[in-house]
């Protein structure tokens, strides 16, 4: 089957469908080289594009297949909004369409084929951050510090899969002097394939611990997978938290720093937190505070700042634009609701961040009911039963005066502490205002924590309104 035949339809075809504006790279030429087929026109494109509520005129539309969609479905759809390119693997459904296309195997392999194209012409920095923990806000954080001196490009949210990682790099503009890319998996091979996609000079990885253990196994799967970030750049920071990961980045890449609060190659002179539980630190005679909270966000500054130094930015230009960095949604965030203070932390969780959180909590709020809701962590797979009990029995020693176990953490408090006049616990979302609203105290500090799927968040609206009644 020949990926492109007709020639007198290809060229109406982009007659019809001229970029309004070129892309600095992209031509039918340089897609048919990234992808080793398909039509060899020296006209320009606009961009790649996936999304057909998206394409610009110009564009090259890659069809992707998921488990619940098929773009292919949508070629039509994409021409009509200007696409002037298929990469597709199913040729039947660009038929008759008169558009060129580009017949590939696996359009997803395809569009990270096409990513690191872009990646290698573009040519300048790449700093790609993984870890069980601490990925978005470490991104944030390395975002802040190099945009006082350099233009950055950075993953916006969490989009760090095998679609989200190369749409970032197809985003990169030609103007950007370095590139920030979240990197995550929930699969073994996972962090190797995206590493490979996106050719970073430097890997940063925040931290080891029980992720995604439905598909990576155990804590020593978890360091195998993540550490795969390492192959091949000049420069690993890890985190002095995990001295296993140093001694793996040593044989990978071609220097290591170590990073973080204590027993470190780059660490402060002094830290803290303020009354509200945010970070500062003095580095060699820099203050830094950080609108963040915790701890462990004070760990996750340190390794900004050294990729930072390594990269030749002023400690004080990295200490001003992490001061004013915007506190990622849901992550930790510190919000004030009448009298109530809500540390939102409920985008996601797993037993590391949990305590990390409970730890937090435990810092702040002197003198205020302290509650803690926590929500099922999910993709645990054998050993949640496990490790919802742990973090129970952490929750229970971190001095919180009201407790709330929602999903798994019900059963789990239950079996550890049925008679604990702190501990109110149910399955089921829907009964959980009910049960804590006659315990809470108007001027509680209410931390909020569990997995995506949980989506506790929910509880925001009635919360608010319940405070500021």
């Amino acid at each position: 089957m020949t990926a492109f035949s007709t020639a007198g339809t290809a060229f109406s075809a982009i007659a019809a469908v001229a970029p309004d504006h070129a892309h600095p790279y992209w031509t039918f030429e340089r897609v048919a080289d990234a992808l080793g087929t398909g039509p060899r026109i020296p006209r320009p494109l606009a961009g790649v594009s996936t999304d057909t509520r998206a394409i610009s005129r110009g564009d090259v539309f890659v069809a992707l297949k998921g488990e619940r969609f098929d773009a292919h479905d949508f070629l039509s759809t994409a021409r009509d909004a200007g696409a002037a390119a298929f990469v597709v693997s199913d040729a039947r459904k660009a038929a008759g369409l008169g558009v060129p296309t580009y017949v590939v195997s696996d359009t997803l392999v395809a569009l990270g084929q096409l990513a690191t194209a872009w990646r290698r012409a573009w040519g300048r920095s790449v700093i790609a951050v993984a870890g069980s923990n601490g990925k978005t806000s470490t991104k944030e954080l390395l975002k802040a510090a190099f945009s006082r001196t350099l233009v950055v490009h950075a993953t916006k949210g969490n989009l760090n899969n095998l679609i989200g990682v190369p749409l970032t790099l197809l985003a990169i503009p030609s103007n950007a002097e370095v590139a920030i890319v979240e990197v995550g998996t929930n699969t073994p091979g996972e962090v190797a394939t995206l590493r490979a996609i996106t050719e970073p000079d430097i890997a940063v990885l925040t931290s080891i611990g029980e992720e995604h253990l439905e598909g990576l196994g155990d804590l020593a799967g978890v360091l195998r997978e993540e550490s795969e970030i390492f192959h091949r750049v000049t420069l690993a920071i890890v985190p002095s938290a995990h001295p296993e990961v140093a001694d793996i980045a040593k044989s990978r890449a071609t220097a290591v720093l170590s990073a973080g609060l204590e027993h470190a190659s780059i660490t402060p002179t002094a830290w803290g937190l303020d009354d509200e539980g945010r970070p500062w630190l003095d580095v060699e005679g820099v203050h830094f505070t950080l609108p963040l909270r915790g701890a462990h966000q004070a760990a996750n500054a340190m390794l900004a700042i050294a990729a930072a130094g390594a990269c030749g930015v002023p400690l004080v230009d990295a200490a001003a634009g992490m001061a004013e960095m915007p506190v990622p949604s849901m992550r930790g965030a510190w919000e004030q609701l009448g009298e109530l203070v809500l540390i939102n932390d409920a985008y996601n969780a797993n037993p590391a961040s949990m305590r990390a959180a409970l730890d937090l909590l435990g810092r702040v709020g002197s003198g205020q009911q302290r509650v803690a809701i926590l929500g099922t962590m999910r993709e645990l797979g054998a050993q949640s039963a496990q490790q919802h009990r742990e973090v129970a029995r952490a929750a229970l020693a971190s001095g919180a005066d009201l407790i709330v176990g929602v999903g798994d953490f019900a059963a789990a408090f239950h079996d550890l502490a049925p008679a604990d006049p702190r501990v109110l616990a149910t399955p089921d979302f829907d009964a959980l205002w009910s049960l804590i609203a006659p315990r809470l105290e108007r001027n509680a500090i209410v931390l909020l924590k569990g997995s995506r799927g949980m989506r506790l968040e929910r509880l925001v609206p009635t919360l608010s309104s319940w405070a500021t009644a």
